[in-house]
């Protein structure tokens, strides 16, 4: 017997299957065309069941943010895996070497102590780890800050005994601040040749870089341009949200993921209560005003949130929709990776008919 998603408990985080294998597919598409390997971040869905759709969509690997989501996904068999962090500490260096026995795995750095650590440990266990050099495009983030830095690292780095220097890497999260789409093309350019510059001044220098390495859904399609770009890692793509539509990246129609909430406080004629606040929703508005929309209505804004309480807050001029206590609705979330992380559970839904349930295995893997 079939389930409507209107007769679901609320809250609850819901996928749009056909949306979701749109995203995957475009984004497939446009990395082949640009002829470079689309290696996504699965840090945004956090669910080995999309991980492995997007491998059946020509992803040569994924990444992950940390350890714990490396052992989520080689459990769920998945054997090429890019940790896009600088791993310290032996605790978890214990945990990688396992995840290692099972999967090619890479880590980014930028700093002579994480690779001189990892080194001293893998070595210690007769192993080497693949490292590409983290570059600062200008997000003010991790990264070495200069082609001059990331050679001189590369040369105190050529002699460790436990670690392969394979490639660079960069992350334009900058570009979430873009407000036009001539600005996101010279942050999307400036991303790949940038790092496709650093490769090239280290192979002068003679070490082998086999990855030049970009991020960040918004900008992708604009850096897997840049001639010596090899690998894209996009995450949100799979389900897009209220940011990436402000960013023009995505359409209303290619939102796959909606948290379903019900009305359930109506105290003023401009105001309105759903079940859905900061512990369902993402904390992280992007610079927006709101923490997310109605898919039916995107007018409609969540304007502010506390922990279990999402309020709609009409202006004077917006008309009073009809909205009762008890109705339900569909919200488009601002961050969808952050929103993800929120919920122990995905209801995988066809039009409004629930397909399946897919547990969220990598939340709160933060170590």
């Amino acid at each position: 017997m079939s389930v409507n998603i209107w007769d679901l408990d609320t809250p609850a985080l819901l996928v749009d299957i056909d949306r979701l294998e749109h995203n995957l597919a475009r984004m497939s598409a446009r990395c082949r065309d640009a002829g470079v390997k689309l290696r996504p971040h699965t840090k945004t869905h956090k669910t080995p069941e999309i991980a492995r759709m997007q491998l059946q969509h020509g992803a040569t690997g994924i990444c992950v943010a940390k350890v714990g989501e490396a052992e989520v996904m080689v459990a769920a068999g998945i054997d090429d895996i890019f940790v896009v962090y600088p791993v310290l500490g032996e605790q978890k260096y214990e945990r990688l070497l396992r995840v290692m026995e099972r999967a090619d795995v890479r880590i980014s750095l930028d700093s002579y102590e994480v690779a001189e650590a990892a080194s001293n440990f893998f070595a210690g266990h007769k192993k080497r780890l693949k490292v590409l050099l983290e570059m600062d495009n200008g997000f003010g983030r991790c990264g070495l800050q200069s082609v001059e830095e990331a050679c001189t690292l590369a040369d105190r780095i050529a002699d460790l005994p436990g670690v392969t220097l394979i490639g660079v890497m960069a992350f334009a999260g900058h570009s979430y601040r873009t407000t036009t789409t001539s600005q996101m093309i010279q942050i999307g350019r400036g991303e790949g040749s940038q790092t496709v510059s650093a490769a090239e001044a280290l192979r002068a220098r003679g070490h082998n870089i086999e990855e030049v390495s970009i991020g960040s859904t918004p900008t992708t399609p604009y850096a897997v341009r840049v001639e010596g770009v090899t690998e894209a890692r996009p995450g949100v793509y799979a389900f897009m949200d209220q940011k990436q539509i402000t960013l023009g990246s995505a359409t209303l129609e290619e939102c796959a993921l909606t948290v379903l909430a019900t009305v359930v406080s109506h105290p003023r004629p401009d105001r309105f209560i759903v079940d859905a606040g900061l512990k369902a929703l993402s904390g992280d508005t992007f610079g927006l005003d709101n923490y997310g929309m109605l898919l039916d209505r995107p007018e409609i804004k969540i304007n502010w949130a506390s922990e279990e309480h999402g309020v709609i807050q009409l202006r004077p001029d917006q008309a009073i929709p009809n909205l009762r206590i008890g109705d339900k609705v569909r919200i488009v979330p601002d961050h969808a990776c952050g929103t993800t992380n929120m919920h122990d559970t995905l209801v995988v839904t066809r039009g409004e008919q629930v397909v399946e349930e897919w547990r969220v295995a990598g939340r709160g893997k933060f170590r």
